[in-house]
């Protein structure tokens, strides 16, 4: 006792005590603070639908009128209908909420259009899905992380709310989806980075520009312009139709952001093409044509200056 007495009133037992201080709470707080993995489960854990805002048994029905008829009761696929039990709720999310599924042409590729089902519908059908036909987890879990549709004001109205009281709850949903939206698109640092991944993996079905194109056996790659952000995700962790699949193993989150960045800051740009503007196919192809078109006119007025002069002579 009489040394811890003797050297408490040396002058740097202060600073050793409040350097012990210091190497204690750091320790304690890297044992306590979540990793990086677990922080961002406990994200998407926040953004996913809890258990209490979705109902399995009514997705069950929803899954048995919508899709069972093509993917079978099971979900293990039929001739008209592929197997869904590892494609991955992203891909279920992706095909309903572009409204290409359900599909009354099975055989057909099916257009965007607007989904047969409201929003709570579809949380409850991937709910029913992730619970009893997904295979062990298996394909791209949805990526709630990345904004998804903006809310629409339908979706407030209550028979006990009147409409200041809907306007209001609307207002303060669009704020904040328009807050996350600017955050995850303004997120993205490297603007060049998100180019060379567009033009290397999208471009040449896309178009450079998102406008689409067409592809083999009748087939097209369809315009993104409307496309959210989350969609694009989705579209590349499942790869629907004949889109490859570019799961975060090939490109990482980080990169599909600064791709997705890319491609929304893209559909933001005017077209100064007018009229004329040829859907925006590419600069080769839009330049190969008015170099056509030119040609085409030179060579016609020469013919034109030609023939008066012979009737002239």
């Amino acid at each position: 006792m009489k040394w811890i007495t003797a050297r408490r009133r040396h002058p740097l037992a202060g600073y050793v005590v409040v350097i012990l201080a210091l190497a204690l709470f750091g320790v304690g707080y890297a044992a306590l603070a979540p990793t990086a993995d677990q922080a961002q489960a406990q994200t998407l854990a926040a953004e996913a639908p809890s258990a209490d805002d979705v109902d399995i048994a009514q997705g069950k029905t929803i899954f048995d009128q919508t899709c069972a008829s093509c993917h079978g009761l099971d979900g293990a696929g039929s001739e008209t209908g592929p197997d869904l039990r590892e494609v991955g709720s992203a891909a279920i999310n992706f095909q309903v909420s572009t409204g290409r599924m359900p599909s009354m042409d099975p055989d057909s590729q099916m257009p965007r259009k607007p989904m047969v089902m409201s929003e709570q519908d579809l949380a409850d059908l991937i709910a029913y899905y992730d619970a009893e036909i997904r295979d062990n987890g298996a394909g791209a879990d949805v990526p709630y992380e990345v904004p998804g549709s903006a809310p629409q004001r339908a979706d407030f109205v209550d028979e006990d709310l009147d409409a200041e009281e809907v306007d209001a709850l609307y207002e303060e949903a669009v704020a904040a989806y328009e807050a996350e939206y600017d955050a995850y698109i303004e997120g993205a640092d490297d603007v060049d980075m998100g180019m060379k991944l567009y033009l290397t993996n999208c471009a040449h079905c896309h178009s450079w520009s998102g406008g689409g194109g067409a592809l083999t056996d009748g087939r097209w790659a369809p315009e993104i312009h409307e496309s959210t952000p989350r969609e694009i995700y989705e579209a590349m962790v499942s790869g629907p139709g004949a889109m490859p699949m570019f799961s975060d193993g090939v490109i990482s989150p980080e990169e599909k952001q600064e791709l997705i960045s890319y491609v929304k800051t893209l559909q933001a740009e005017p077209n100064a093409g007018g009229i004329f503007d040829l859907q925006r196919v590419g600069q080769v192809a839009e330049g190969f044509i008015n170099w056509t078109i030119g040609l085409s006119l030179i060579i016609a007025c020469a013919i034109w200056i030609t023939a008066k002069q012979r009737a002239h002579d």
